[in-house]
C-alpha cells in the first residue's frame, strides 16, 4: 500500500496542475527513474549539480553542471543513470585518515591506550566520512515546468522550423552563452514567482519561452553541434523526427508501421533502417511502448472506463485491448487501477 502511496505522489510531481500554467523548481529528476515515460509538459532544464545520463526519444544526453536540455509534451523521456560528483574534500579526508592509520606507532603504546585512541581516531574518521556523505552533491536540476497550452500559444507565432531544429538539437553541455541565457531568464522568473500576489505568470512565461525559442534556435544555426554521431546522415535523423512526430500526433488512430511509411513517402522497409540506425529498436516496437505509455497514463489520471479507453485507440473490442496491454506489460488494464 505504501509502495502505491509513494507512486502516486511521485506520479503529482511529474504533472501541472489544471490550473497552474508554470512552475520553476529544483529536483532530481526521480520521478524520471521508473522507465520510459511520456511528458504531459514542456520544460527547460539546467543542470545544477552532479551527472546524469537523459534519454529523450530514444537518444542519450548527458547532463553535467552548466547543461542544459529542452524537452517539449509527449516527448519519451528516461533517466538512465544519475551520478554523485565526487567531494575533492572527502577524498582529501579519506588519504589523511588513511596516511594516518599507517603511520600510528601502535608498537610504541600500551595496548590500553592504543586501543582508545584507535577508537577515538575511529570515531573520528566515521564522522568526518558520514558528513562528507551527507554533504556531497547529488544530481539535481533547476527546471521550468510549462503546461502545453502555453507552447500551443508560443508555437503559433513562431516558424515550424524553430520548433523541429529544437526537437532535433535540444541538448548544449559547454556553452557559457546558453548557461547565462537560463541563469538570467530563470533569475527574473524567480522574482515573478516569489510574488504571490503576481497575476501574470503565464503571460510572463511566455514571452520568456518565445525569447529563448528564437535565441536557442539562432545560436543553434550559429553554431551546429559536431559529434562522432554525426556520421547518421542529415535526412536519416530528420526522417526519424518526423516519424516520431507523426507517433505523437496518430497514436490513437494506428499501430501500423505501414500507416506510418505511407504518411513519410517512405517504405516500412526503410523506415524500419532508419529507426533501427537511430534507436536499435523496431519501428514497431516504439509505436507500441508510445501507445502503452499513453495507455498507463490515462488508466491512471482519469476516470474514463476501460472500454470507453479501448473504443478511443480504434482497438476492435476491449478483450483485444486487454489482451494488448497484457502481453507488453505484464499487467491488465484493471490491475493498474487497483
Amino acid at each position: 500500500m505504501k509502495d502505491k502511496k509513494d507512486k502516486r505522489e511521485a506520479m503529482k510531481l511529474s504533472e501541472l496542475s489544471s490550473h497552474q500554467e508554470a512552475e520553476l523548481l529544483t529536483t532530481s529528476l526521480e520521478e524520471w527513474q521508473d522507465g520510459p515515460q511520456v511528458l504531459t509538459y514542456g520544460a527547460i532544464l539546467i543542470c545544477r549539480k552532479g551527472r546524469a545520463v537523459v534519454n529523450v526519444n530514444y537518444k542519450d544526453w548527458e547532463l553535467y553542471k552548466g547543461a542544459v536540455i529542452t524537452v517539449f509534451p509527449n516527448d519519451v523521456v528516461e533517466l538512465r543513470k544519475a551520478m554523485e560528483v565526487e567531494n575533492e574534500e572527502r577524498r582529501a579526508m579519506e588519504v589523511k585518515n588513511e596516511e594516518r592509520r599507517v603511520k600510528n606507532p601502535s608498537a610504541l603504546l600500551p595496548e590500553s591506550s592504543y586501543e582508545k585512541q584507535r577508537g577515538e581516531q575511529a570515531d573520528s574518521s566515521l564522522f568526518v566520512l558520514s558528513s562528507s556523505l551527507k554533504s556531497s552533491s547529488l544530481f539535481q536540476v533547476e527546471m521550468l515546468k510549462y503546461n502545453p497550452s502555453l507552447l500551443r500559444e508560443a508555437s503559433l507565432q513562431l516558424e515550424q522550423t524553430v520548433y523541429s531544429s529544437l526537437r532535433e538539437d535540444r541538448c548544449r553541455q559547454d556553452s557559457p552563452v546558453v548557461t547565462n541565457i537560463i541563469n538570467n531568464m530563470f533569475a527574473l522568473l524567480k522574482v515573478y514567482f516569489d510574488q504571490s500576489e503576481c497575476t501574470c505568470i503565464s503571460q510572463l512565461v511566455l514571452c520568456q519561452l518565445k525569447a529563448f525559442f528564437i535565441g536557442f534556435h539562432e545560436y543553434l544555426q550559429r553554431n551546429p553541434q559536431s559529434r562522432p554521431d554525426d556520421v547518421k546522415s542529415y535526412r536519416v535523423r530528420k526522417l526519424f523526427n518526423h516519424f516520431m512526430m507523426l507517433v505523437e500526433r496518430d497514436y490513437r488512430l494506428s499501430r501500423d508501421v505501414n500507416y506510418y511509411a505511407r504518411l513519410m513517402n517512405i517504405t516500412p522497409k526503410y523506415l524500419t533502417l532508419i529507426v533501427r540506425q537511430v534507436t536499435d529498436h523496431t519501428p514497431k516496437a516504439i509505436i507500441d511502448q508510445y501507445v502503452v505509455l499513453q495507455i498507463k497514463m490515462q488508466l491512471q489520471h482519469t476516470t474514463q472506463s476501460i472500454k470507453e479507453i479501448a473504443w478511443e485507440y480504434h482497438f476492435s473490442d476491449t478483450s483485444f485491448f486487454c489482451r494488448y496491454y497484457k502481453k507488453h506489460t505484464g499487467m491488465t488494464p484493471r490491475q493498474v487501477r487497483e
